[in-house]
């Protein structure tokens, strides 16, 4: 998929989207304030679900703020018409297709905050260690313990079994001030993304298992789809669980296998190597040192100065 659909994909959720249901809710010839209640409850419901789901950071994460200003405006206005119709009326042909649609919206809207808010729910009995990242804001882009908020969950497809250690993975971008993660929509310069050259640090103590250093940065939003973990370190800690950290800058990675390291000591700078679209950090926890694959082990879950992180969430170091 080109940049320029991606960015086309990503606008039309980000702003059209939310325009339109803005706009549904404030146009005219609304025939009771029963109606009015029940489409404006759907788009509210709505905006909830966008403010858990969507990647806001394509613009600024800030973004979701205004939609919520445009919603609030729009609920004043077109309350303030409402109050002259009757509290029910009888509702022709269109006037059921409306009502029904808005009935739609707000129960898919319910369901996606509630799998949102289960993927707050910490898969076991989990290992804790620092956050890789430091000297900024980060944003958490996949996360947490459902498919809706965490992309990688994918793995749990039995085709995928390979690469089911990512299960719990994280997927971790920088912020700008202004909370966008670039500078413009979709770069292709890497040193356009706030993330791209940021030093990564070991998150615990362990022994180095496996590196690679190799591997060029791809272009955005090119991918390597034969080395997804791209360049990594892995490391093992004392209690057995594996971490790798993948994605890292060509050239960047400071420690060989067999070395012992402290937490906090520096493994490499976060690059654009292997199977991602634009450059991030991806950390996750298993049981072991995949055979197959870097990542054919079970899935461990693992939190981060004590969060279990989900998608939306920042951390601010």
């Amino acid at each position: 998929m080109g940049q320029f659909v991606i960015a086309v994909i990503m606008l039309a959720q980000l702003l059209l989207v939310p325009a339109l249901l803005i706009g549904w809710v404030g146009c005219s010839g609304i025939p009771s304030v029963a109606v009015w209640a029940l489409r404006a409850t759907a788009v509210g419901a709505a905006f909830w679900a966008m403010d858990r789901l969507m990647d806001w950071t394509f613009l600024t994460r800030y973004g979701r703020h205004a939609v919520w200003g445009w919603y609030a405006a729009a609920l004043v206005i077109s309350g303030f018409q409402a109050r002259a119709r009757p509290l029910w009326t009888e509702l022709g042909r269109w006037g059921w297709v409306s009502a029904g649609a808005s009935a739609v919206l707000f129960v898919a809207a319910i369901v996606a905050v509630v799998q949102a808010g289960q993927g707050r729910r910490v898969p076991g009995d989990p290992v804790d260690m620092t956050f890789p990242l430091r000297g900024g804001q980060f944003h958490v882009a996949h996360g947490g313990s459902r498919p809706i908020v965490n992309g990688h969950m994918k793995v749990a497809a039995p085709e995928l079994r390979a690469w089911r250690g990512q299960m719990w993975a994280l997927d971790v971008v920088a912020l700008y001030p202004a909370g966008n993660r670039a500078r413009g929509l979709f770069p292709e310069d890497l040193s356009a993304y706030a993330i791209f050259g940021q030093p990564v640090y070991a998150p615990c103590d362990g022994e180095v298992v496996e590196v690679e250093d190799e591997l060029p940065d791809l272009t955005p939003p090119e991918s390597d789809s034969e080395n997804k973990a791209g360049n990594y370190v892995l490391l093992r800690r004392e209690d057995g669980v594996v971490v790798l950290l993948a994605h890292l800058r060509q050239g960047s990675v400071v420690v060989e296998p067999g070395q012992m390291v402290e937490e906090g000591a520096l493994l490499g700078e976060v690059g654009n190597s292997g199977n991602t679209t634009e450059p991030h950090l991806h950390v996750n926890a298993q049981r072991g040192v995949g055979e197959e694959t870097v990542l054919d082990a079970e899935p461990f879950p693992a939190t981060f100065d004590g969060r279990w992180l989900v998608r939306n969430d920042v951390v601010r170091r």
